[in-house]
């Protein structure tokens, strides 16, 4: 078990790229969800400042 850990003296490397890439995945959508939720605010405050001045 501790070889497949090892993996031949690379193991630092693998594993570290391994943890990095999996970070990568699951931040990904988590910023994904923020941004869309930042745009949609954008629209919204958009939408009112247009009715805003439509109402004058």
């Amino acid at each position: 078990m501790s070889e497949f850990f090892h993996m031949g003296g690379f193991g630092a490397y693998i594993w570290s790229a391994m943890a990095t890439a999996l970070f990568l995945m699951l931040l990904e959508p988590m910023m994904l969800v923020i941004k869309r939720r930042s745009v949609l605010a954008d629209i919204k405050r958009i939408k009112r400042l247009e009715e805003r001045k439509s109402r004058r």
